[in-house]
């Protein structure tokens, strides 16, 4: 096997519980990568600004696509962005509105490059829920009626999280029945739906940076844990699911982790990798 990208989502898969990982053994093998000539790829339905957070001391030194594959960098540099229509974002927002009863969405975000914005109104419990995941963030009135040209960014994703309450499943398809040809829906996890332009993935995002690089798909190595990482997954032989993740979503894949996000699953395969 030989392996040149190495593309980890994060939650659930490169993180524990904590929502963080163990930055001396990510170091030593960062440097060993580096040394090889492997690169090193953040991917994941969130924010960049988070993720450049939480790689901070290598952030210039790796890649990260960002909001399931809408945004990709290299390093500081921007690679390209995937911005919805503004006739688009209105669409998905009045379905939103109409779609579903008061209280049946527990959060919702808008993203775009430089922020990820939040209804004035919502409660400061939930707030700190979503900094967890976005750390630009601002709050903003009436986000039911916001425009990419309103807040002066370009807006690529819209999160939708369900309360624990109702039935996830039938909301979900409820909302992807719902929506235009020319945007789609994926699960990232934790009752929450990412809505972005059709055609738009992970998996997109990691060509570009393959083709960046000249990285055959089979010199790929991908780890996740969710339906918005299976596309990646299965895109090379060296696709590993997250010992923690649902018995079904490992069915489906080729490999697994030698263990869960909780205990270094994703540190520990790419020791055995090198």
């Amino acid at each position: 096997m030989t392996i040149k990208m190495v593309v980890t989502d994060m939650d659930g898969t490169f993180l524990n519980a904590e929502n963080t990982y163990e930055h001396d053994h990510f170091k030593q093998l960062f440097q060993k990568m580096t040394k090889a000539g492997i690169k090193f790829v953040a991917a994941s339905g969130s924010q960049y600004q988070r993720l450049q957070n939480q790689f901070a001391e290598v952030a210039t030194q790796m890649d990260f696509v960002s909001q399931n594959g809408a945004i990709v960098h290299s390093g500081n540099d921007l690679v390209s962005v995937d911005k919805l229509s503004d006739a688009d974002l209105a669409t998905i927002l009045r379905i939103l509105a109409e779609r579903f009863e008061p209280g049946a969405i527990m959060q919702q975000t808008i993203s775009g490059l430089r922020r990820t914005y939040v209804d004035a109104t919502t409660p400061k419990e939930v707030v700190d829920v979503v900094k967890r995941y976005y750390s630009e963030i601002e709050l903003v009135p009436d986000l039911p009626h916001l425009s990419s040209e309103r807040v002066h960014d370009a807006i690529t994703k819209v999160g939708v999280t369900f309360g624990m309450g109702g039935n996830f499943a039938h909301q979900a398809q409820t909302l992807r029945a719902a929506l235009p040809k020319t945007v789609a829906s994926q699960n990232s996890g934790f009752q929450t739906e990412l809505i972005g332009n059709a055609g738009i993935d992970k998996v997109t995002g990691i060509k570009q940076l393959q083709e960046r690089y000249g990285i055959a798909t089979d010199e790929i190595a991908t780890f996740g844990d969710n339906e918005n990482d299976l596309a990646m997954l299965k895109m090379t032989p060296y696709g590993f699911a997250m010992q923690n993740a649902a018995p079904e979503f490992k069915q489906q894949v080729k490999n697994v982790t030698v263990a869960d996000n909780n205990h270094n699953g994703v540190l520990k395969t790419i020791e055995t990798i090198l």
